[in-house]
């Protein structure tokens, strides 16, 4: 039987000889190539030699445009949670402190939040500060430690929607096709195509004289896909680097999607990476990777691209042998009698939007309502449009609330509400679909400008300096009863309330309509904060399934502590993610920057390794008790915890609200999605030198309890006391003194 499945081969120094070759011949291999992001233009000239010298046709295969590590002063360095490092955009040997990136031009594009996945994310930085790229570099932390080696893969923040510009070829891939043109060279292998646009350039360069295998490794290429396929002649699928991109469960499905597309185009697909791996130190493969290369053939792969196992392994023609033998077993199955039903089986998966979907294959819990939004620009408007908007200018909270909408933390709010959910959120803490929700997010503004504005036109929203950061699609406007959604929200019309006031203040008319944000906020806590898609991907990088979140607004003390660890146990969850609010404050509340200052020491010093993730919350304390408790659980939801710590009076402001009003009104609404882990009051025994909970001890001595309340340990901290340290350790109580003696603002002061 004709073997109808070609088989490129990687050369490499278990290769790189003409025996070698003369044998690979033999075995009837259709083409061979060399890795060109690890070796030369010399090696590359003498390896076409020789395939010419054997008669086997050669593959140009580029390195592309992949973000590498530079060079290192030893084999490898190792980074430990929370560790700083600096990023050049030139060339340097690196160290423990400072590596570089190539292309040296990706430094330049990096902003404050960006994570860096290092060689698998074997290491997963965030950039933390870019004011010194005048001085030729960044800086940044570790999310979570590992080794960096060199001239590894590195992949920026694979799931936003920054685009990081790189050339789709190097001056390495230039000079190479410059050679196969030269030596008659017949196919490209072309890495890291991003777009049709992409291809073209290829065509260009080889002078349309080589047929162009585009390689499909990334996310771009996959948003891209039907482009890329429409302008190539072939495809292969390199599922190593785009198993860096995508979660790598996703792997076999996207792989079916893609062969059954290109077959649509008539186009022929080769797929590498990890097929007979066990085979690079092994004489036989293992029975998952045999099962694996023939359901490749049989989903109706036209090609199987060796890498490892034949440049570097130890039995490359026993390798070349194994593949050739599943070849012949898949050719014993008609794939055409399973055809009907792949490609039904295929348009479900269209559907669903599988290839960009990555919650659907997240083992994580869901989204409210299904699906992460993502209200974040596409394309960005021209200039000119933008400022023919009428405009809109957003205070501190609209901007925050404008964000959150946008990166999805508030899903499945897609803009400010309608007057339908408005009324349905104050009347059953749900949006008019039935879904639980129990805060409205809205837009107010005056009157008169209100007046001034077309339903179904665009209006711009502006931040504090007039720069437009997202559009309102204006669906409606309506009028609001301040009085009654005050008594609604907040159980209470009094203007000794925060929240009460708040309405009270607002402008009269709402505005509602999906919104569109053009740019991310800039704030002096970015490099703290994590979007839903971050910390999702974070979590899963991490093998996290079931995740509890912590919700604060102070600086951590040590009952915290006790709650978050045992709730982490309680829960048997695999991680906590603490995730404190950073926007606007009531007065006597802790700064930010200090609560952050905590965190980071406990990260450093006292927390289990690995076990913790830290993040800020770029919203506002509302202190609507119980309806917060519900809001904050379901905003962490939407991160992709599991579980939620809610404490004593959780979001409760002065006596507006029973101590365990957050409790039970989780009880009401056993569709939230989320898991409540309660907590009542915690105390210090100065008997069995611990913390206890409150409810599993009702009955420990009175006399035994110690507690300090916030009141009071703000007291002792204005008059330069330090607490005791059962109630907050030592370190963070210095960190916080030192701060108050030097004058700086620690609490809140403005209301």
């Amino acid at each position: 039987m004709e073997k109808k499945v070609k088989i490129i081969v990687t050369i490499g120094p278990s290769t790189n000889s003409e025996e070698a070759m003369l044998k690979i011949k033999d075995k009837g291999v259709d083409f061979v190539r060399v890795n060109m992001s690890h070796s030369d233009i010399n090696y590359l000239k003498d390896t076409i030699a020789l395939a010419k010298k054997v008669g086997l046709p050669f593959v140009i295969d580029t390195e592309g445009s992949q973000v590498r590590t530079g060079e290192l002063g030893t084999s490898t360095i190792e980074l430990e949670d929370n560790e700083e490092i600096k990023i050049y955009n030139h060339k340097i040997v690196g160290d423990k402190d400072k590596i570089n990136l190539t292309p040296y031009s990706v430094v330049d594009q990096l902003e404050v939040g960006d994570l860096i996945l290092v060689d698998f994310d074997t290491a997963i930085l965030r950039i933390s500060d870019t004011a010194t790229i005048n001085r030729g570099y960044v800086t940044a932390r570790a999310i979570t430690g590992g080794i960096i080696g060199k001239n590894k893969a590195v992949i920026i923040d694979p799931i936003s929607n920054k685009k990081i510009i790189l050339p789709t070829l190097s001056e390495k891939d230039y000079q190479s096709i410059q050679v196969g043109l030269q030596e008659g060279i017949g196919h490209i292998a072309a890495s890291f195509m991003r777009s049709g646009k992409a291809v073209d350039e290829v065509r260009k360069a080889t002078q349309n004289t080589m047929k162009i295998i585009s390689k499909v490794e990334c996310i771009d290429a996959l948003e891209n896909i039907n482009d890329i396929i429409r302008k190539s002649d072939y495809l292969l699928i390199d599922r190593g680097d785009l198993s860096k991109e995508i979660p790598i469960e996703k792997i076999p499905l996207t792989q079916k999607m893609i062969i059954n597309k290109a077959k649509k185009y008539g186009v022929g697909v080769f797929v590498a990476t990890n097929l007979l791996e066990t085979m690079i130190d092994h004489k036989k493969p293992t029975r998952a990777e045999v099962h694996d290369v023939l359901n490749t053939i049989v989903d109706g792969a036209g090609g199987l691209a060796l890498a490892a196992e034949t440049a570097i392994g130890k039995y490359p023609l026993a390798c070349i042998n194994m593949l050739n033998k599943i070849i012949k077993h898949a050719q014993q199955v008609n794939v055409e009698e399973f055809r009907d039903k792949e490609d039904k089986f295929v348009e479900k998966l269209e559907k669903s939007n599988y290839l960009l979907d990555f919650d659907m294959s997240s083992s994580l819990v869901a989204p409210h309502g299904g699906k992460l939004v993502d209200r974040m620009v596409k394309e960005m408007p021209s200039s000119k449009y933008l400022h023919s908007l009428p405009v809109i200018k957003l205070n501190e909270s609209h901007r925050r609330d404008v964000e959150q909408i946008a990166i999805g933390t508030y899903s499945p709010i897609d803009g400010f509400m309608g007057k339908e959910d408005f009324q349905s959120v104050l009347d059953r803490m749900r949006l008019a679909n039935g879904l639980v929700w129990p805060m409205p997010i809205t837009l107010d503004v005056p009157e008169d400008q209100a007046d001034m504005l077309l339903l179904g036109s665009e209006i711009a929203l502006s931040g504090d300096e007039g720069e437009i950061i997202a559009l309102l699609a204006l669906q409606e406007k309506y009028t609001f009863d301040k009085s009654e959604t005050a008594q609604k929200l907040y159980a209470t019309d009094s203007l000794d309330h925060p929240g009460v006031k708040m309405i009270m203040g607002m402008n009269s008319v709402l505005l509602a309509g999906p919104i569109t944000l053009l740019k991310r906020i800039r704030n002096e806590f970015k490099e703290y904060e994590i979007t839903p898609k971050q910390a999702r991907r974070l979590f899963e990088e991490r093998g996290w399934e079931k995740v509890v979140g912590f919700h604060t607004r102070n600086v951590i003390h040590r009952s915290h502590e006790f709650i978050q660890m045992e709730a982490l146990q309680k829960s048997n969850c695999d991680g906590l993610f603490v995730h404190p609010v950073v926007g606007k404050k009531k007065s006597g509340d802790f700064s930010a920057k200090f609560i952050i200052k905590a965190y980071d020491l406990m990260i450093k010093d006292f927390y289990p390794k690995n076990k913790v993730i830290f993040g800020t919350f770029s919203t506002y304390s509302r202190y609507a008790g119980p309806r917060e408790a519900l809001f904050t659980a379901l905003c962490r939801k939407n991160f992709g915890c599991s579980h939620f710590i809610v404490g004593r009076d959780h979001t409760g402001v002065g006596n507006f609200y029973h101590p365990k009003a957050s409790h039970n009104i989780f009880d009401r609404f056993p569709d939230l999605g989320i898991v409540p882990i309660r907590f009542d009051n915690v105390f210090y025994t100065k008997k069995e030198g611990r913390y206890m909970h409150e409810q599993e001890y009702p009955n420990h001595p009175e006399e035994d309890k110690l507690l300090i309340s916030g009141t009071q340990a703000r007291k002792m901290f204005e008059n330069g006391e330090l607490p005791p340290g059962w109630f907050m350790r030592p370190e963070i109580s210095q960190l916080i003194i030192g701060a108050v003696k030097n004058g700086e603002e620690v609490f809140v002061k403005d209301v």
